[in-house]
């Protein structure tokens, strides 16, 4: 799986970007700068993955949704993989086991947005995720209630780095969590699937 990954060095701190991005549209890119800035990472990545568990449908052929997310993606230190169909991983604590295995010395930091901290105690070993990599969390529309108050929130309490020092999150030691408020985009690939439309390729 190594040759897979986009080139890293040992004690360099990434961000993960995981879903199915189907399609990427510029929602994905102002979270993923949002992170990069709030979060003190020296890279993130977007995992393009094979398909998402707890959604009923597949998305599109993963090599249509990788072009498009590499055609979009424009940051000097943004790249984009498809890391989980070369490992054969389903759920995201399984992709981190390979990740921390193919790219030692590396720390790794999950991203997501508040709508899915707000099911994160769905997710298959849920637990074992945040207790192995720090969390990072970015506020998304309508989801900031929900996401405080859900039950990864509330047990990993404790764990709970607060938005002014989130540029150290990349440096703690799991568990670690933060939450951060940043500017609204309200975009989903759902909405942009039901539109027919795609906004691969525009930069913004």
């Amino acid at each position: 799986m190594r040759h897979a990954l986009p080139h890293i060095r040992a004690g360099q701190v990434v961000g993960l970007l995981g879903g199915s991005f189907d399609p990427p549209h510029a929602g994905h890119l102002h979270i993923s700068r949002e992170a990069l800035r709030r979060f003190g990472l020296d890279r993130l990545w977007w995992l393009v993955s094979p398909g998402n568990p707890l959604k009923p449908h597949g998305p599109a052929p993963l090599a249509e949704r990788m072009a498009a997310a590499r055609a979009m993606v424009d940051h000097p230190r943004m790249a984009v993989t498809d890391v989980e169909a070369h490992a054969g991983t389903r759920y995201t604590a399984q992709t981190l086991i390979a990740l921390r295995h193919a790219a030692p010395g590396v720390r790794f930091v999950w991203l997501m947005g508040a709508d899915n901290l707000a099911q994160f105690h769905r997710w298959q070993d849920w637990q074992s995720i945040i207790e192995s990599v720090p969390v990072g969390v970015l506020a998304r529309p309508g989801e900031r209630i929900s996401a405080r108050m859900s039950p990864a929130a509330r047990i990993y309490r404790h764990a709970f780095l607060p938005a002014r020092a989130s540029r150290l999150l990349g440096r703690a030691t799991a568990p670690a969590w933060c939450f951060v408020n940043v500017p609204m985009m309200d975009i989903s690939s759902t909405a942009l699937r039901a539109q027919g439309g795609s906004e691969a390729g525009r930069k913004t």
